[in-house]
């Protein structure tokens, strides 16, 4: 086993090595990413699993859409900032008002919960191909949640966030390689795992 774990260790380095000595590559990178957010979902909702969690708290996974500016001062070193916005959670409010006779009326009124982060990435990349990049990375940021007011929440409010993605990857195309759509599987605000798609300069 432990001979194993050293061939991979031997492997990567050496695979890294390679790819540093072309010198040439693109220094910045945009990127829009489309994620299910789920364990997003499931984390930051409050009481999610408690039973005595508001039957008015229509709980959904949620869905996130984020863009990404990364700079590369070295070929395996990416520091950038993504913007991520995520939206689920209905939550909803019943009341009844009377007037001075005695009649009354039954409202509602509803909305998506939402959430707007800005959070740092430090990405190392270990795979440096002309068609292929590999790579893994972490995020943390901070995060304004907005909502209607209710018994364990009072909105806006502000909480941190974290992103660590364990394996992310881009597929290079175009005439320079400088179009990429890939993936990437992690655990936080982004979710569990999400798709995206960009450009180099």
């Amino acid at each position: 086993m432990k001979k194993f774990c050293l061939i991979i260790v031997v492997v990567l380095f050496a695979s890294n090595l390679s790819a540093q000595q072309d010198t040439a590559f693109y220094r910045n990178e945009v990127k829009a990413s489309v994620s299910d957010a789920f364990l997003a979902g499931l984390f930051w909702i409050p009481n999610f699993w408690s039973s005595n969690r508001d039957p008015n708290d229509n709980s959904s996974l949620y869905a996130n859409f984020s863009v990404s500016y990364l700079h590369r001062p070295l070929k395996w070193l990416w520091v950038g900032v993504n913007f991520v916005n995520y939206f689920g959670n209905k939550i909803s409010y019943n009341w009844r008002e009377y007037d001075k006779n005695g009649n009354y009326n039954d409202f509602s009124k509803s909305k998506i919960k939402y959430c707007a982060v800005i959070a740092p990435e430090v990405r190392f990349s270990y795979v440096n191909r002309k068609s292929t990049i590999l790579y893994s990375a972490v995020s943390v940021g901070v995060g304004i949640e907005d909502g209607y007011n209710r018994k364990y929440h009072k909105y806006p409010e502000i909480n941190y966030y974290f992103q660590v993605t364990y394996f992310g990857f881009s597929f290079n195309m175009g005439k320079k390689s400088n179009i990429f759509l890939g993936g990437e599987l992690g655990l936080g605000m982004k979710g569990f795992l999400n798709i995206h798609g960009g450009y180099r300069f």
